[in-house]
């Protein structure tokens, strides 16, 4: 067969048609220009990025008859051998079937011997990664000292798999994936040297099936070619690589915006009858939304978008309709979805569940705008409109109150509570004793009441202490203050009275106190005495942890927006 694919037909030949791997090439010429060409190279990357290439024109550059040279002629015996792959002394060697150790033996015998004609003697490792340990092992000291006009260049698409002890004795050169925009321009050069008519569209399909991988772009083109001749239209190149297109996806988002569950669930039906994979289209559907998200924070001309031109106006207008934090959270649920596929039995499920999450996400409200609302003193605005944009990008629907409704703002949306409830206090509310509730009046005769309740219990304990024992209530007597929280109750003392203290310290008289203090508050109890504070009021003066917490303005709102009570306090500083 005479024909070759565009693959091998339009292979780089120089350094300089190597397309998105410029710091690699550059530092490849500056090490030719300069005579400091290494022993070893390791290049790795993703398949069809050019590593394999890279490695070939430096091996012409190298033993090019006007070598060194960074721009080998390309007509010389031993640059046209390389680019055939037959050259005697450029050896290729596919690690991946010749991965033992006897083979790396061979290798090593070869070395040894001077080039039979160039100046270099070049081996070329492909996908190193896959060589055993003991051949690894056996290639050690040839990397580490090897014999003089000798060149290894091995390539791998998993550097992580290679010993360190091997890394450490070459240089590396990561080769990264290449852009939409570099992929684009590569097929569409291509296409006007061939002469193929394609439109944008179609392009834009190829370069986004290529996925940075230059040399799968190219095999797709001439499957474009074969199946549509010298005419590629973005529909048929879409259906040949089992693409979506691009108005299925627009309309999707669409019914998403419109919060419309049922036309979004037909839409996957329909696809799924049309033979489309599902993962594939959750693919497809994140790079939408992932363009959507460049085009509302970066605008139409972004050279971030993957998009036609033609296509990137009507995105803009459709990403208005959302927030950065919308789409954001899109994007989010979909990489989240799109792993979950691949190791689902039931990929269908997990999709609808996916995109059902998206209808109502928009209806969420994110613990960090709760947060916020706590912070600034008032309740948050209605989730269901907050971060909700036009089509100007202004806010389009009104806060709350705005509207008229006060729905409760909540981390999912309730809708066990009827349509009146927005209006109506709960009954739980209104039930709710108001020991939890921070007082909204007269807190001055509140705190009065609260010092003549504790007073009052003081007594009694002293009282029944006497008649319990009165050496214990004898004890009491100079405690200059008490406080009963969470079960326990403290006796405080002045530092003057520290023997009375030690002395209500012991066990004995604790469990007298113990037992005394329950009958008068009616629950078991612990007891703890400690001295007064040298540079402060007593401790016992201070409220106590329930009463600061009803009295605080945080609490409370806390409580309204997630509607909750307060079940049981905890004072972190005494923990």
């Amino acid at each position: 067969m005479s024909y070759q694919v565009f693959a091998r037909k339009y292979r780089p030949q120089i350094f300089d048609e190597v397309v998105g791997q410029r710091l690699i090439t550059e530092t490849l010429k500056n090490a030719l220009l300069q005579n400091r060409v290494a022993h070893g190279y390791i290049f790795s990357g993703a398949r069809g990025v050019g590593k394999t290439t890279t490695a070939r024109i430096l091996a012409k550059s190298v033993n090019c008859i006007q070598g060194p040279t960074v721009t080998p002629c390309g007509e010389c015996p031993s640059c046209q051998e390389i680019a055939a792959g037959n050259s005697v002394d450029v050896l290729e060697l596919d690690a991946a079937s010749n991965r033992g150790i006897d083979e790396i033996r061979r290798l090593r015998d070869t070395v040894r011997y001077l080039p039979a004609r160039d100046p270099y003697k070049i081996f070329i490792i492909d996908e190193v990664h896959m060589l055993t340990v003991e051949a690894f092992n056996a290639l050690l000291k040839t990397l580490e000292e090897p014999p003089p006009r000798s060149l290894f260049i091995m390539a791998t698409t998993e550097p992580h798999k290679l010993p360190a002890t091997i890394q450490s004795r070459c240089q590396h050169f990561p080769f990264r994936l290449l852009d939409y925009s570099e992929i684009y321009s590569q097929l569409e050069k291509i296409c006007a040297t061939e002469k193929i008519q394609a439109d944008d569209g179609a392009l834009s399909a190829l370069a986004q099936a290529a996925e940075g991988s230059l040399r799968d772009g190219l095999s797709f083109l001439d499957q474009a070619i074969a199946s549509g001749g010298d005419q590629l239209v973005e529909d048929r190149v879409r259906q040949l690589l089992g693409v979506v297109p691009a108005p299925f996806l627009r309309e999707l988002v669409q019914f998403i915006d419109a919060g419309d569950s049922a036309r979004v669930l037909e839409r996957v039906s329909q696809m799924a009858a049309e033979g489309y994979e599902l993962g594939h289209f959750c693919g497809e559907f994140t790079r939408f939304v992932r363009n959507l998200m460049v085009a509302k924070s970066c605008g139409a001309a972004s050279r971030l978008l993957q998009v036609p031109n033609d296509e990137r106006q009507p995105l803009v207008e459709l990403a208005q309709r959302f927030s950065e934090e919308d789409l954001t959270r899109f994007f989010q649920i979909l990489l989240r979805t799109e792993a979950e596929l691949k190791y689902a039995r039931e990929p269908g499920f997990h999709l609808e569940l996916g995109l059902m999450k998206l209808v109502h996400a928009r209806r969420l409200a994110t613990l960090e705008s709760l947060v916020a609302g706590l912070g600034g003193g008032g309740a948050p605005e209605n989730p269901a409109s907050a971060g909700r944009t036009g089509a100007t990008g202004a806010s389009s629907a009104p806060s709350a109150k705005a509207a008229g409704a006060a729905p409760r703002p909540a981390v999912e949306e309730r809708t066990d509570r009827p349509a009146s409830a927005s209006s109506a206090p709960l009954a739980s509310e209104t039930a709710r004793p108001k020991a939890n509730v921070a007082p909204e009046s007269a807190p001055v005769a509140a705190a009065v009441e609260t010092a003549v309740q504790e007073d009052s219990r003081l007594t009694a304990i002293k009282a029944l202490a006497y008649k319990t024992q009165k050496f214990l209530g004898s004890c009491l007597d100079p405690a200059v203050g008490w406080r009963f929280e969470n079960g326990e109750v403290r006796f405080v003392f002045a530092h003057k009275d520290a023997g009375v203290a030690d002395m209500l310290a012991s066990r004995a008289q604790q469990e007298m106190l113990r037992s005394v203090c329950a009958q008068v508050l009616g629950q078991p109890v612990k007891i703890c005495v400690t001295l007064q504070e040298k540079d402060g009021e007593p401790k016992a003066a201070r409220p106590s942890a329930r009463e600061r917490a009803s009295q605080d303005a945080g609490v409370e709102l806390f409580r309204k927006v997630f509607d909750g009570a307060v079940v049981d306090v905890k004072d972190l500083a005494e923990e």
